[in-house]
């Protein structure tokens, strides 16, 4: 059996020696020199357990065991890439205690990272799912993330340091274990950027997309060899510590998902390649196996429980550890864990490569960098999510490389995704008060993007429901000045159901218009803009009975033109239930209208302002809005505004109060129930209640009201709130003041609509 055992050693190690790069005597050379043994750590890949290769890396500490080379798959990369890179066992605990693991989850960069442009395509579509559309048909993306998120959060924890020619040159070799998406060959990473090395060897194929890496597409390592023995043995190792994490075979009960039986028999092939490995083992290497129940791939918010894992098993195994320790030569070993300060690193050249149709100076204004800059981490981050926040990238990298003269070049590599530049996104709207109300709208966009070197786009959206539009439009950036003109034509239909004193329909007000707007814009900044532009309407207003009656027909053909000045103020992170930010909007639109063959002039006057602050896990939120149409010469006003519903005046149905003038102001208190954890769908939920106050001061003819409407009404109500993947979803009790009519209470289902 020992010669069978050797046989196969030798076997293994000769396929895979065309694979490797890198001299073993080079690695290995100082132990040699010392008369000691080449001790080799090799760390497994099995996500959040990963947390138990740190409680060996603690054991192998205090019985000072010096290891000379280290080698990792998937997170043995990651926690190994640290500990090679010089940290201690504390240091890298107070670096995993610190991480915010649902970040690294979290592509999409916040609201308040976004061009103004694009914040108001997310509010619009919060489906947000950018499926590719072409003439080729529907495309999707290689993975659900991207990996954005997952390098932004790396180099957090890496530091900013250069890149290095060989990862020999680290305090301890280092070699991370990723797979050939093409070839299935196993990729042995030994050298360039240590940060993209380790994200390579984490990539989990089908849910991060595939890092391209000189030229080769990777993904985790776990695919091919997810326990690198081998590795370890080629490059010179005489003895080996291995920490095995794989992940536990699912019992008969919990076969009730595709997903799991995938997930089983994923589990089934990672283990053939690790047995495979552990025939590599003889005896003088130490198989370590941290058993951490409970602790599943992506439960990083227990991590805690793997490390305690790793350490009582290194604990158990201390007699065996003892052979591997180096009392005289671990003093010399760990003087290059020593802290040494780290010089401001400065940029001297800034190398872009742009692998989308827009234009160099684009990409470069947003990264906000440039050549004498120092190179931090808070700039650096600012910076790449400000480019990535354009939303036509499917990833922004960067590397930082030191030349012999000792310059700093800084690397940025910006791809376009590879499924557009045609993109499809969807909304979907649904208010009952199980009374009078049901309104609900099915709405989709498509934009095609970066049509031009600048970005311009054609953007077109399409309504269904109680509420039906089509609009289409074109955008136009002038260069990097900021400006952009816009030029856009559409058709509404918008239905407002009126109802009486008793709560009883009276029938539907229906606006049908055509419309045309043309705008100069001026983005002033992410988070600031100003449009002058000029609007057309040609519309027709149906109305019930009773309000036929005193116009003497059932319809109100009307045309309206004119000038409109606007300007957003607007940091919200979130529009759907904001955390921290301003938005102030407000517009004052002059306009000529023709009705009744009459004409006149009418100015419409908006403002609206919404504001959040967070003290987790607490938040306090106002909103205030002020709307008014007054027509100069004629006695209609077209332009009408509806209070009542959810948010709105709870209590009341919904647009049950309407008019040409209305102001109304809440305060929104809210309690995050659950805290966020690592999920590719990160959906906080919510307790809260509000204080709303307002009141219509003109009806549909301009005039000033005469009956109660005219005081302020107060309301209030208390929901459930859950931030959704598609959209915000309330369950809520609303309650007015008083009631001049029969229904002052209500309970809502609201979803999709943001307030």
């Amino acid at each position: 059996m020992r010669a069978e055992k050797v046989l196969l050693n030798i076997a293994l190690l000769t396929l895979l020696s065309g694979a490797l790069q890198v001299r073993a005597d080079e690695v290995c050379r100082q132990a040699k020199a010392q008369q000691r043994p080449c001790v080799a750590l090799v760390l497994g890949g099995g996500g959040a357990r990963g947390g138990a290769h740190l409680g060996v890396i603690e054991q192998l500490e205090q019985q000072q065991i010096p290891v000379d080379l280290v080698v990792g798959t998937s997170i043995g990369a990651f926690i190994g890439g640290l500990y090679a890179s010089g940290f201690s066992a504390s240091e890298i605990s107070a670096k995993l205690a610190a991480a915010n693991w649902a970040e690294g989850f979290r592509d999409r960069v916040y609201r308040d990272e976004m061009p103004m442009r694009r914040k108001q395509h997310s509010d619009q579509f919060a489906l947000n799912v950018d499926l590719g559309l072409s003439a080729d048909g529907i495309k999707l993306p290689q993975g659900l993330l991207f990996g954005q998120a997952l390098a932004d959060l790396l180099q957090s924890m890496y530091g900013t340091t250069s890149n290095r020619v060989h990862f020999d040159t680290l305090p301890v070799p280092f070699r991370a274990i990723a797979t050939d998406l093409l070839t299935q060959q196993q990729v042995v990473l030994d050298r360039g950027s240590l940060v993209q090395a380790v994200q390579a060897s984490m990539t989990i194929p089908g849910v991060v997309a595939p890092m391209e890496l000189d030229g080769r597409l990777l993904v985790d390592g776990g695919v091919v060899n997810n326990l690198p023995v081998s590795v370890a043995k080629q490059l010179g190792a005489d003895r080996v510590i291995v920490v095995s994490i794989d992940a536990p075979l699912l019992n008969k009960q919990q076969m009730m998902s595709a997903l799991n039986v995938t997930h089983q028999l994923t589990a089934f092939l990672v283990r053939a390649g690790v047995q495979q490995q552990l025939q590599l083992l003889d005896e003088d290497d130490l198989l370590l196996s941290p058993v951490a129940e409970g602790v599943a791939t992506l439960a990083f918010e227990r991590i805690d429980e793997a490390i305690a894992a790793g350490r009582a098993v290194a604990q158990a195994a201390q007699p065996q550890l003892a052979g591997f320790s180096q009392p005289q030569w671990y003093a010399t070993w760990r003087q290059a864990f020593l802290p040494r300060p780290e010089a401001a690193i400065t940029i001297d050249t800034i190398e872009l490569e742009n692998l989308s149709r827009l234009d160099d100076r684009l990409l470069l204004r947003r990264l906000e960098l440039t050549p004498g800059d120092a190179y931090t981490p808070r700039k650096l981050h600012k910076g790449l999510r400000q480019l990535y926040g354009v939303d036509t990238f499917e990833r922004v990298s960067q590397q930082l490389t030191a030349a012999a003269d000792g310059t700093n070049t800084l690397h940025i590599r910006a791809e376009e995704k590879s499924w557009g530049p045609g993109y499809l996104n969807f909304h979907f709207q649904l208010e009952d008060d199980f009374h009078n109300t049901h309104q609900y709208q099915l709405a989709g966009a498509y934009t095609l993007t970066n049509l031009t070197r600048w970005g311009a786009e054609w953007h077109t959206t399409l309504g269904l429901g109680n509420d039906k539009s089509l609009y289409t439009e074109a955008y136009l950036p002038f260069a990097d000045s900021g400006l952009f003109a816009l030029a856009g034509v559409g058709h509404r239909r918008d239905v407002q159901v009126l109802q009486s004193d008793n709560g009883l329909s009276e029938g539907e007000l229906r606006n049908n218009r055509n419309l045309a707007v043309t705008r100069l814009g001026w983005n002033i900044s992410d988070h600031a803009e100003l449009t002058l532009g000029w609007g057309w309407q040609n519309g027709s207003i149906t109305m019930p009975g009773y309000l036929a009656e005193q116009f003497g027909s059932a319809t109100l053909d009307y045309r309206s033109r004119g000038p409109e000045v606007k300007l957003i103020w607007d940091t919200l992170d979130s529009r759907s239930f904001p955390s921290r930010g301003i938005r102030l909007a407000t517009s004052i639109r002059r306009s000529t209208d023709y009705t009744l063959a009459l004409h006149g002039d009418s100015t419409r006057t908006s403002t609206e302002l919404l504001a959040a602050k967070s003290w987790h896990p607490h938040i306090l939120r106002t909103r205030w809005y002020f709307d008014r149409h007054q027509a100069d010469d004629t006695a209609i006003s077209f332009d009408q505004f509806s209070l009542g519903g959810f948010l709105n005046l709870s209590g009341y149905p919904a647009d049950l109060l309407y008019g040409s003038d209305i102001q109304f102001g809440s305060f929104v208190y809210l309690y995050q129930i659950n805290q966020p954890q690592i999920s590719f769908f990160n959906a906080p939920l919510y307790i809260g209640g509000s204080l709303e106050r307002g009141r219509v001061k003109a009806n549909v003819f301009g005039e000033e009201q005469t009956d109660d409407t005219t005081d302020w009404l107060w309301a209030g109500s208390v929901f459930l709130g859950w931030d959704t993947p598609f959209g915000p979803l309330y369950l809520g009790y609303g309650h007015a003041e008083r009631s001049f009519i029969r229904q002052n209470n209500a309970v809502y289902l609201s979803f999709g609509k943001s307030y």
